[in-house]
């Protein structure tokens, strides 16, 4: 339902509340030092209403904290009167920061790498190729040296893009207002007074980041509609004061954890000398559409808005620097407008499943999915394969020809769940390490299993469907990479099929319809958990020990609500092909307050990552058998 048309007649402007403020009523922000007039207006005492209305959207929540360093990017319309369609017409759009002479808070701006330091000075090439301003700030020359072989790649990388990229991407340039950081804006001549107060233009594009000139400061958007044959305004503007941009906190950086092995380990010297090492992360980055208010009250508005969660997660992706990601939860539209040309700038392609279905969201249609990304410098791309997991439920349904009709219609319904897999076959691009012009492959399964806590056997339908098709990828010596939110606990049917290799028949109770009865309850791949494998090793710290569950060997949490704290996310492997090297240290409980997201983490899963050494020797049996042209049958 359209918002009530502003009944201020005789304003330059629509009358709107101050976002980010909780209360309703403000100024009249429709004066100005020199009116404007507009259609439907005029210089006489008879003034008329303009037929059409333009209605902004500021951003995902109900109202929006503007944030150091994260998008705003608004959305506007003219929405039809009565049936009738506005005349064409073209958006138009004005950023303003509220003139404070005062210089910038420069102690809020902390070094990227060091974030207990203040900041001196930025990279200039990140501020160039509009990389992540977390990402571009250091503390003195020792660390940005320290730092450099990193910028220098993802700055190769973002300029690679910024050569390819389209009209419409360039045309946006003007969102970034890049300060000098080493000067204060006092040379600002304010060009708009309103309400009392002045304003400096800082923008004339659609959507804007916040920089470091705008701390402490408010910020006011004026939007417009023209109509484009007469070239006047087709109605009233639109005029959005925010609340004080924010400086957001800094969590804490997650270090990577040696994996300590026994001496007498066979093989290892061989592994770890002429190995490939890569690392891989797993994580569910919690799409927006599942973000419910009541669900995550907790949970400051700015802190769970999408416009600060998907600049908290890139940040955080970015800090760890993994040769490939399994993202869950990706929705379609935020995949094509945010992480794939984001991540692209910082090296990775990306390939994407996404569910059955879609829901109306505030830019169109969507749905989410399962993400892999790789960098394109690292590895190539030979082959991928989708699974919906409700593709292949009729097989299992005509297995159940003793029950009743409607009983096996329950069973389908119960089994018909839109969650899916992609499997990905990467090679190892040539490099020291590799052997005869052979490459090494690996093989990467992202999945997201379902989560209804009532349907144990749904769950372990998905997983042996997973695991089976995997079958084949083994049969050619590949070495696996199983990732994902299986929302599985340790030690449960699912997670005792994936490291056991087999499973008993779940209970009549938990599988009312004997769906378990016609799936094949083992597989003879040699997956271990990542963590768990850490635990068992040599040299780790009860620091670390701690965050453990000592009788599954796995984390203590992967996800953290009120409602529910436990580990439903995991990295398996086959461990005669790959050799753990690492993993990404875990978060401890007590410090994560009431639960996950928060400001300081911006889903409520946390990240998985582990580093692995693939075996030389690998490459000479891979070639040896024809890649299958599907996995599943």
């Amino acid at each position: 339902m359209d918002p009530p048309r502003n009944p201020n007649v005789g304003s330059s402007s629509s009358r709107r509340p101050e976002v980010g403020s909780s209360s309703s009523s403000r100024p009249d922000v429709g004066s100005s030092s020199s009116p404007r007039l507009e259609v439907g207006s005029s210089s006489s005492s008879s003034l008329s209403l303009p037929r059409f209305s333009l209605n902004v959207e500021m951003g995902t929540t109900h109202s929006v904290t503007p944030v150091f360093g994260c998008r705003i990017d608004p959305t506007a319309r003219v929405p039809k009167v009565n049936g009738e369609a506005p005349p064409e017409h073209e958006l138009s759009f004005k950023w303003y920061r509220e003139y404070i002479s005062p210089s910038i808070p420069r102690d809020k701006i902390k070094c990227s790498v060091h974030p207990d330091e203040v900041a001196t000075f930025r990279c200039n090439d990140c501020v160039k190729f509009k990389l992540p301003f977390k990402g571009s700030y250091h503390c003195s020359p020792t660390c940005y040296s320290e730092a450099w072989e990193k910028h220098r790649m993802c700055h190769r990388c973002a300029k690679a893009v910024g050569e390819t990229s389209s009209d419409n991407q360039q045309a946006e340039e003007e969102m970034y207002s890049w300060p000098d950081f080493e000067g204060d804006p006092l040379n600002e001549i304010p060009k708009l007074e309103r309400d009392g107060k002045q304003w400096v233009e800082v923008c004339s594009s659609r959507c804007y980041v916040p920089t470091v000139n705008d701390l402490n400061c408010r910020l006011m958007l004026e939007s417009k509609a023209v109509d484009c044959s007469t070239g006047l305004d087709l109605c009233l503007s639109d005029i959005i004061m925010t609340v004080p941009v924010l400086y957001p906190p800094h969590q804490k950086p997650r270090s990577m954890l040696e994996c300590r092995r026994k001496l007498g380990d066979s093989d290892l010297k061989v592994h770890t000398s002429s190995g490939v090492k890569f690392s891989v992360l797993s994580y569910n980055v919690l799409g927006n559409l599942y973000t419910d208010p009541f669900r995550y009250s907790y949970c400051s508005e700015w802190a769970r808005s999408w416009e600060y969660r998907q600049q908290n997660l890139l940040n955080e992706i970015i800090e760890y620097d993994a040769d490939i990601l399994c993202l869950q939860e990706v929705q379609s539209n935020h995949l094509e407008y945010f992480f794939e040309p984001e991540l692209a700038k910082c090296g990775y392609s990306v390939i994407y499943k996404k569910k059955r279905g879609s829901f109306l969201a505030r830019d169109g249609f969507c749905i989410d999915g399962c993400a892999t990304f790789y960098r394109r410098d690292v590895f190539k791309e030979i082959v991928k394969y989708e699974r919906a997991f409700d593709s292949s439920i009729m097989r299992v349904i005509e297995a159940l020809q003793p029950l009743e009709p409607q009983q096996r219609h329950r069973a389908c319904i119960r089994l018909k769940k839109d969650n899916v897999a992609l499997v990905v076959i990467l090679e190892k691009l040539e490099s020291e390490g590799t052997c005869d012009g052979i490459q090494p492959r690996i093989c990467v399964a992202n999945t997201h299993i379902s989560a209804n806590p009532k349907f144990p056997d749904v769950k372990l339908f998905q997983v042996v469907d997973l695991i089976t098709g995997l079958d084949k990828i083994a049969e050619m010596k590949i070495p696996l990479l199983v990732c994902g939110d299986f929302n599985s606990l340790p030690l449960s049917e699912p997670h005792k099929f994936i490291t056991a290799g087999r499973v008993d028949n779940l209970p009549n109770d938990t599988d009312p319809f004997g769906i378990c009865q016609h799936l094949k309850l083992h597989h003879s791949l040699p997956l271990k958990s990542a963590y768990a494998s850490f635990y068992n090793s040599d040299g780790i710290e009860e620091e670390q020990r701690r965050k453990f569950n000592s009788e599954s060997r796995e984390p203590l949490f992967t996800h953290s609500t009120p409602s529910f704290t436990g580990t439903l996310d995991y990295l398996f492997y086959t461990e005669d092909s790959l050799t753990l090297d690492g993993v990404l240290e875990l978060l401890d409980r007590d410090n994560l307050g009431v639960g996950i997201p928060s400001p300081f983490w911006s889903s409520d899963h946390i990240a998985l990552m582990a580093r692995f050494v693939l075996n030389s020797t690998s490459p000479q049996q891979q070639g040896s058998r024809a890649i299958p042209a599907d996995l599943w049958p």
